[in-house]
């Protein structure tokens, strides 16, 4: 099985380096413009998904769309950004200077315990062996899932940078075990 994890298309508040964590901001003009490129390079690829995962927030469910037009997107609330709390609207650099989790916000340890529940649960799915998936999400859950796979850490978390908006990374799932193929492949 190969899973496809892709970042939402840019938003405002991505051009504004503002945090969105559970806040549903849309896609800008040129999110959904990236997100149809990559669907361009991918189907150039010869990149066809059997099945599509999105996080409910609007960013991530339009960018599955626009890359799997027609398709079933199945929709899961642990693909769901990391909540950054009282923070969420401020400047993403505040992140680097506070402990985290945020004020009211989510801790990594929580976010990367339901991704992986994600992960796991999808990778055991009778229907999934043998398919390549997308899945459509967020900066931080990408994040959190190649940490565990790394064993990097959760106090390293906020170290390094997200993939880019429609970044790719690519995971091969086999007897159980996973392998980072690429990480942050772009297709536009």
């Amino acid at each position: 099985m190969k899973l496809y994890l892709i970042r939402h298309g840019e938003t405002d508040w991505n051009r504004q380096k503002r945090l969105q964590g559970n806040v549903d901001i849309p896609l800008n003009e040129n999110g959904a413009a990236i997100a149809r490129a990559t669907a361009l390079g991918m189907e150039k690829a010869g990149l066809h998904f059997d099945r599509v995962y999105s996080s409910p927030l609007s960013r991530a469910r339009e960018t599955a769309r626009l890359l799997c037009p027609g398709q079933e997107i199945r929709v899961d609330e642990r693909l769901r950004e990391i909540s950054f709390g009282d923070l969420e609207g401020t400047n993403y650099q505040v992140v680097a200077q506070l402990p985290m989790p945020a004020p009211g916000g989510e801790s990594s340890r929580a976010l990367q315990s339901r991704a992986m529940e994600f992960l796991g649960e999808t990778i055991a799915d009778p229907e999934n062996q043998g398919k390549k998936i997308l899945i459509s999400t967020h900066g931080a859950v990408i994040r959190s899932l190649l940490m565990y796979i790394k064993g990097i850490p959760h106090e390293e978390f906020w170290q390094g940078s997200v993939s880019k908006n429609c970044g790719v990374t690519i995971l091969e799932a086999q007897g159980g075990r996973i392998t980072i193929k690429e990480e942050n492949v772009v297709f536009y």
